[in-house]
């Protein structure tokens, strides 16, 4: 993720409003070799999890090309699983409709995404599965922020599996850049102020 620039410092404004040192991007892997090592994370993730979906669904945009690429991952894993995703609007022509890829009624779907902060897109995803019939099994992201509720205090992950009563899962969380940075002296700086911010924002 800092290699390829997925990871960034500086000053960024979260959907919440908030301020915040970093941001992570997944949309800037942009080759074949970032994204089959994105796609090997997932589906290792997944293995681990000893989750059998039969659906990935990945909310557009930035979810598409990640259930593409750990679909394929998961075949190295005795896997093989559908892939479906949505469109931002529906399509009036062609096929049309609001989905791509596999049918979900009556089938488990895993929703996949890059990174989970209030969760309001994760929640929208999950409701437009079950609107298809679809069963959540659970949702994993590549990084969790661990970002709290400024109302309630409590993480947004453990107020999302509440609402949602799935399980929410993450390969990262801040928790692992902070110990990433810690490691590399010349990240000192941005170690620092990301550390102020996770103590401020974030569940620990």
């Amino acid at each position: 993720m800092f290699n390829a620039n997925v990871l960034k410092f500086g000053d960024f404004t979260l959907k919440s409003g908030i301020k915040c040192p970093y941001f992570f991007d997944l949309g800037a892997i942009d080759s074949g070799a970032g994204l089959q090592q994105v796609g090997f994370a997932f589906a290792q993730k997944i293995d681990e999890l000893n989750f059998s979906p039969d659906v990935l669904f990945g909310p557009a945009y930035k979810g598409i090309p990640l259930v593409v690429t750990t679909a394929i991952s998961l075949l190295d894993f005795g896997k093989n699983t559908e892939v479906c995703f949505d469109r931002k609007e529906v399509k009036q022509h062609g096929e049309g409709g609001k989905l791509v890829g596999a049918g979900l009624a009556g089938k488990t779907v895993l929703l996949i995404d890059d990174v989970i902060t209030d969760g309001a897109s994760k929640v929208e995803a999950y409701e437009l599965i079950r609107s298809h019939g679809g069963n959540v099994l659970a949702i994993l992201v590549a990084l969790d922020r661990n970002e709290r509720d400024g109302n309630t205090n409590i993480s947004y992950l453990k107020s999302l599996e509440e609402t949602l009563e799935v399980g929410i899962y993450s390969i990262a969380s801040i928790k692992d850049v902070l110990a990433y940075l810690e490691r590399h002296q010349e990240l000192k700086e941005a170690h620092e102020t990301v550390q102020r911010y996770a103590d401020a924002h974030c569940e620990l």
